[in-house]
């Protein structure tokens, strides 16, 4: 075999080898520092926080708006109560009349009339029960939007920190003190989060609640209207 034969072959074997090694070479090395660590708030792009901050803005409104509404439902059916309390006192008087003067016409069609005032009462009641819990409902939801706009800005600003960081990395001191800075903003979204979550607790055994004032209204309701 000639020497130009015997070059060919070896620079055959060893080509793979050097290609691979510059292809390592070439890689970068393992990430360290932020990028090692785990994300525990799942990263998301600012365009969908700011959506979804904007969205619990708008809820938080709404419930207020609600929340004001049912007082105020809740005010009108007190002052209907109150007034049929002395509609029934007057009832009542005009009953007394008519027996002392043997009315017993009049005396039986007051007394249906006492009776169908009285039921309104209890209706009116269960109907001032159910705006009161549709107040805390609302007022729960008002907290919770409240809440989640807290979390959602918190979270804005740690992608923020993390596209940052991404975009322009850095060792070191300096890398380690942002690495603190996007951990501290970690730990505060997420502990945002867990009180988001745990008032997402309160406003449904709210809603519950309001759902069961409801049916009691429905009863009442069917009620009148039987005449019971």
């Amino acid at each position: 075999m000639s020497s130009r034969s015997l070059l060919l072959l070896v620079s055959l074997w060893v080509a793979p080898s050097v290609v691979a090694a510059q292809a390592r070479a070439k890689q970068p090395p393992p990430s360290s520092g932020f990028d090692s660590f785990l994300l525990l708030v799942s990263p998301r792009d600012t365009t969908s926080i700011k959506r979804s901050l904007k969205g619990a803005t708008e809820a938080r409104t709404l419930a207020e708006n609600r929340r004001q509404q049912a007082e105020t439902m809740r005010l009108g059916a007190r002052a209907r109560i109150e007034a049929k309390k002395v509609e029934i006192v007057r009832i009542k008087e005009r009953i007394n009349v008519a027996k002392k003067e043997n009315r017993e016409a009049d005396r039986v069609g007051l007394e249906a009339e006492r009776k169908a005032a009285e039921r309104e009462i209890d209706l009116l009641e269960v109907r001032e029960q159910l705006r009161q819990v549709e107040t805390d409902f609302e007022t729960k939801r008002a907290e919770l939007a409240q809440l989640t706009e807290k979390a959602l800005q918190l979270e804005l600003q740690l992608a923020t920190r993390r596209a940052s960081r991404s975009r322009a990395p850095m060792g070191g001191a300096g890398g380690a003190s942002v690495d603190r800075v996007i951990g501290e903003l970690e730990k505060q979204t997420l502990e945002a989060q867990r009180a988001q979550a745990y008032a997402s607790l309160d406003v449904s055994d709210s809603e519950v609640k309001v759902i069961d004032r409801r049916l009691d209204l429905l009863d009442a309701q069917q009620r009148v209207l039987s005449g019971k």
